[in-house]
């Protein structure tokens, strides 16, 4: 869910910055570069690790040792505990189903437009128009096109626009722009709950409309005709995945058509997609760092004089991770987390009288034997409440070890635990 985050917080990202950078431009063939960009680096730059050069940096060290554990459903202590405690979960179970059967639905969709295609490309005449193949329809819809095959149908083609489609269509097949329209897909259904996917996909199939008209204003056709062409053509289209001729956003087409080249000194504009870029790589890295998690128990140390000295065999503990590519979990899972929490807390009867509420924040780290150790209090709120929190979360069994990159680790791990009073 962390990695899923990351993912659709760049696609905001990116998109909302070629909205404001790219849009009013004429470099559509850069345009598609970062479009492709923005479509696969979300993926990619959460699995690339540089804590270290980001650590080497004084500036970005308190970016790299930020606090960002995981933190769990909030436990509730007093009125309505267990159904509130209960309700988060469910919750967040449920929007877990909801996502993987929006996925399903979706690529089931994909397979089901994908057949299609195939069982028309092997069902349809194929006829040769002035030196290129073509797929000819039967029925009125536009002419479009998949790959390396182009559809459509001469009936219903004036003569003198023929050249012009087959141009546009061409376009499209000697630029492989189905393979934007494919990444695009995927990419929707993989982030099918966040809208900015969609409309990205939506900038993807509207930038390759811009490239093939283009091609057709390069190859010496009269642009007013060409775009009186456009108006007469058929919209009906069945084929999600194709290149349409006619696609949806016929007004912007004919403006850009009308447009003047931008001045190539624009593109320098572009390098502002390094600041997204940046943005993700320094959030996919946030960590806990070992020499920062020595010095803090160095002074947690010499501040507390009851505390045990660690032992001094000149073996350095591991490094401690906020965030895990497998965090650790307690046996059964959250579930039974929450439960046993719930059914030993107790509200502290001081606290009662007094009407004391408030948010209490545990940390501790979960070792690689599954041992708890290093408890503490990251939020206090009242010494009754502290220490009830405290006293239970250290009866906790042995949980299951967090894993990195193959690896058991020790992960530091957030419980907040809020006494409510009716």
């Amino acid at each position: 869910m962390l990695y899923l985050l990351q993912v659709n917080v760049g696609l905001i990202l990116f998109y909302a910055l070629y909205k404001l950078v790219c849009t009013r431009d004429t470099f559509f063939r850069s345009r598609r570069f970062i479009l492709i960009v923005s479509l696969v680096l979300p993926f990619i730059l959460p699995f690339i690790d540089v804590r270290e050069w980001l650590e080497s940096r004084d500036r970005m060290i308190m970016l790299t040792h930020f606090d960002y554990s995981a933190v769990l459903p909030e436990i509730v202590v007093g009125s309505e505990a267990v159904e509130t405690g209960n309700r988060v979960f469910v919750l967040s179970e449920w929007i877990g189903y909801l996502y993987l059967a929006g996925v399903v639905v979706l690529l089931v969709r994909l397979a089901v437009q994908a057949f299609s295609l195939y069982r028309f490309i092997v069902r349809m005449p194929e006829k040769e128009i002035n030196g290129v193949r073509v797929k000819c329809l039967n029925d009125p819809s536009g002419p479009f096109s998949f790959f390396g095959w182009i559809f459509m149908n001469p009936a219903a083609v004036k003569e003198d626009e023929i050249n012009e489609i087959l141009t546009h269509e061409m376009a499209h097949v000697k630029q492989h722009h189905s393979v934007d329209v494919l990444l695009a897909e995927m990419v929707s259904i993989c982030c099918w709950m966040n809208p900015f996917a969609w409309l990205l996909k939506r900038e993807v199939r509207l930038n390759l409309e811009f490239l093939a008209d283009r091609k057709v204003m390069e190859a010496g056709f009269a642009t007013k005709s060409y775009q009186y062409h456009l108006l007469g053509l058929a919209y009906n289209h069945k084929y999600g995945l194709s290149n349409n001729f006619n696609f949806s956003h016929l007004k912007q087409r004919i403006i850009m058509m009308n447009k003047k080249k931008s001045n190539a000194t624009g593109h320098i504009k572009y390098a502002l997609f390094v600041l997204p870029a940046f943005a993700l790589l320094v959030a996919g890295n946030i960590s806990c760092s070992q020499g920062a998690s020595e010095k803090q128990d160095a002074k947690e140390e010499t501040v507390a004089p009851d505390s045990v000295a660690a032992p001094t065999d000149g073996v350095a503990k591991d490094e401690v991770f906020m965030v895990a590519e497998q965090m650790p979990e307690f046996p059964g899972g959250m579930k039974e987390l929450l439960k046993f929490l719930q059914d030993n807390l107790k509200y502290p009867e001081n606290a009662m009288k007094n009407n004391v509420q408030g948010r209490v924040i545990v940390q501790f780290v979960v070792e690689k034997d599954g041992t708890l150790t290093e408890f503490k209090v990251a939020r206090s709120v009242d010494p009754d409440l502290d220490a009830e929190a405290l006293r239970v979360l250290q009866t906790m069994p042995k949980w299951k070890p967090g894993m990195q990159r193959g690896k058991i680790v020790r992960v530091k791990f957030t419980v907040p635990v809020s006494f409510k009073l009716q």
